[in-house]
């Protein structure tokens, strides 16, 4: 079987459309499966924080320990899941994640304490921790190398439209039949990713297992000396590492922004996020649709040139209308980022290494996440919140022009990754 089930362009470097991307079967049938279970996952994130919150009059303690759980899992455990991501069958991974999520799930409606809760979370991200590098590694054998940027962005504007639908819809849910109908909700979006991950047709030479290496540590070992030796996705690592530092504390002190500095109420806030997600869908668009030419370096640099240079004027004029603007800026920005690292790491790693590599890139992402947001309001407190805010896109813009300067070093002038 080849690398698509529908007839290719004959002149790829024309580019690939959405629909075409979509019309290869097997991509179809994965995006439709993530596009499903990230719905579920929305729904029942969202019933979590009604139930901690307002069911059960938790403190701010009690509602920020579910994402603690959340994240804790990737933060120590990815580099090590990676490895068995490459030994093991991908797609008998996935399928096997998603039954045990959608078990793990159904749990959550008999928890009755937050501890309870903080475990069955704990291990629902475990289970992801294998999923992730395993859905990582399989795109690039699903699709031709030039649809790989489109895929990726086809794969980030759908994350985007379920971060507006999924909040909204799961209100509804829990204002008319309670938290626990989104848990059996999610539970069955596992069952159907199931399902339609096992519909996928991949050729056993595809699906490679890591051998020549005796053990786990060693392999981690391997997987780390690659990243390392490999300039253009060792600074894609400590790219998006700084980017989602920078992001993290700009998230946890958004409210707190719009109330103090702005003087506004939680509309802001919420038409703030709201656009956000936009930009980030718009950003995708123009990716998918533009941005197929230009070398994956390039177009991370920007996203990250992007990012700094809206958190640092969105600080600096701190006004309601620029606010406003700048947020569809940092969607633009955050999605160039996101498509680009994405693509630059599955073109630049051996299949059989791409699962080590994107878990220890996602890793490194999350605990600077959690970094960040452990670390924000006391940052603020010490500068200020527009200075925190300025010194984080200043920050973003120096490491872009450094990158920049990097890529002449590395890759002369004339080349740059991802071309």
């Amino acid at each position: 079987m080849s690398s698509a089930d529908v007839p290719r362009k004959k002149d790829p470097s024309a580019g690939f459309t959405f629909g075409q991307v979509l019309r290869n079967r097997r991509f179809l049938l994965l995006w439709s499966g993530q596009v499903v279970s990230q719905l579920g996952d929305w729904l029942a994130l969202m019933a979590l924080f009604s139930l901690v919150t307002f069911r059960w009059q938790g403190t701010p303690s009690d509602v920020s320990r579910v994402l603690l759980f959340f994240a804790l899992p990737m933060a120590i455990l990815g580099p090590v899941v990676g490895v068995f991501a490459d030994r093991w069958n991908r797609k008998r991974t996935m399928i096997a994640s998603d039954v045990v999520r959608a078990a793990l799930v159904l749990l959550l409606f008999f928890a009755g304490e937050p501890f309870q809760l903080y475990v069955i979370v704990f291990l629902l991200s475990t289970v992801s921790c294998f999923f992730l590098p395993s859905q990582t590694a399989l795109l690039p054998v699903l699709v031709q190398r030039d649809e790989l940027l489109v895929a990726n962005a086809l794969n980030t504007q759908a994350v985007q439209v379920i971060r507006i639908v999924g909040p909204a819809l799961a209100g509804i849910l829990v204002a008319w039949a309670g938290e626990r109908i989104c848990f059996l909700l999610d539970s069955a979006s596992f069952l159907l990713s199931a399902a339609l991950l096992a519909r996928i047709k991949v050729e056993a030479s595809s699906e490679t297992a890591t051998r020549g290496v005796p053990s786990v540590f060693g392999e981690l070992c391997e997987g780390l000396r690659f990243l390392w030796k490999h300039p253009a996705l060792r600074f894609v690592v400590v790219s998006l590492t700084a980017a989602l530092f920078a992001i993290g504390a700009f998230d946890a002190l958004a409210a707190i922004y719009v109330r103090d500095i702005l003087g506004s109420q939680a509309e802001l806030f919420g038409a703030i996020v709201a656009l956000v997600g936009a930009g980030m869908i718009l950003g995708t668009l123009i990716i998918g649709r533009y941005a197929q030419a230009l070398p994956r370096f390039r177009l991370l640099l920007a996203g990250v040139s992007g990012l700094g240079a809206g958190i640092y004027v969105l600080a600096a004029t701190a006004s309601v209308i620029s606010t406003l603007g700048i947020a569809v800026l940092l969607g633009l920005g955050a999605s160039g980022v996101n498509v680009a690292a994405q693509t630059l790491i599955q073109e630049e790693t051996p299949v059989n290494m791409l699962g080590r590599v994107s878990s220890t890139a996602a890793a490194m992402m999350t605990a600077a996440q959690v970094i960040s947001i452990a670390a924000a309001g006391r940052l603020a407190e010490w500068l200020g919140i527009v200075v925190l805010y300025q010194a984080l896109g200043a920050a973003l813009m120096l490491m872009a022009l450094g990158g920049f300067l990097y890529a002449r070093i590395c890759f002369g002038s004339a080349s740059t990754p991802g071309k």
